[in-house]
């Protein structure tokens, strides 16, 4: 089936948010922390709206509800697929939302575009589009989209912030929201052609006790290469090898699991944030000797 694709219009300002996961309370806070104005802001939300999170029916009323203002436009999300327990006005308005928003200048899709060629477009290739800003593409206009963690392009440093290639003219922005332990939800913003964004999570806050500087970096494994062999174990951390690089990494044994008989393991990597002493970071989890943490949306170690 081809794609929907609604035209649309954009005010001065545009407040665009992905994969809220079921993560009202964040979404809530994230329009207040970026002073959302119905009657002057154009909100766009690229689906996956109440999956994997805590409050997912909660989660798609509210933006039902925000969806009723002139200027609020909605995706379907590959997540959007699971409907069996919404009530039948609930479903019939998940059914019926779009799969692209074309906005002239930009394009506005969940999981990516396989082609310009809007009106020709398989649905389900728009909605579920893996890894869509490694496939060596590029557009003529900007095209923005969500589904996969940001996260998962860092294969070196992990980071949750919003990616722009300009060379591609591809804009990437689910921050890894109830996906990603030390995920975030984004709001990518578009005011007068310059681009800038705002995240939230629930991260409590940490402080460090001593300067430790940048070190590090080599690897993040990531969702497309998560395959590891274990070396050795140990009470807290393994020596695991990554298959696709060939290099070691040291990772905590709650972060690597089983599948098929492989080992695998997602989102670890070696990297140490720089941080001065006394600084207050995002503390994502906390281990014997070292705390995983996230400043400014980059995620790395602090040794105690």
């Amino acid at each position: 089936m081809n794609a929907a694709v609604r035209r649309i219009a954009l005010t001065k300002r545009v407040i665009c948010v992905s994969d809220i996961h079921g993560h009202v309370h964040w979404l809530n806070r994230l329009l207040e922390n970026a002073g959302y104005a119905p009657r002057r802001d154009t909100l766009l939300i690229l689906g996956d709206i109440y999956t994997k999170g805590p409050y997912g029916a909660e989660t798609l009323r509210r933006v039902m509800e925000l969806s009723r203002a002139p200027n609020v436009h909605i995706l379907r999300g590959n997540c959007e697929d699971i409907t069996g327990w919404m009530s039948p006005d609930e479903d019939a308005w998940v059914n019926a939302l779009p799969h692209i928003l074309d906005a002239g200048e930009y394009v506005f899709v969940h999981g990516g575009l396989p082609s310009e060629d809007l009106e020709h477009l398989e649905m389900w290739a728009c909605m579920k589009n893996d890894a869509f800003m490694e496939q060596g593409l590029s557009f003529s206009r900007w095209v923005v989209h969500g589904h996969w963690p940001v996260n998962n392009y860092c294969h070196r440093i992990p980071c949750y912030n919003p990616i722009v290639s300009e060379r591609q003219r591809i804009i990437a922005i689910d921050g890894g929201c109830g996906i990603k332990g030390a995920g975030q939800l984004n709001a990518f913003l578009i005011e007068d052609g310059a681009f800038s964004f705002m995240p939230v999570d629930d991260l409590p806050l940490y402080r460090a006790e001593k300067t430790q500087c940048e070190s590090g970096g080599t690897l993040n494994t990531t969702w497309s290469d998560r395959f590891v062999d274990v070396l050795s174990r140990g009470d807290e951390f393994s020596i695991v090898r990554h298959r696709a690089t060939g290099l070691e990494l040291e990772t905590p044994n709650s972060h690597i699991w089983e599948h098929d008989g492989q080992w695998q393991s997602a989102g670890d990597t070696d990297y140490c944030l720089p941080v001065a002493a006394g600084e207050t970071v995002k503390l994502v989890e906390a281990f014997s000797d070292r705390v995983l943490a996230k400043k400014d949306g980059v995620a790395g170690w602090i040794f105690l």
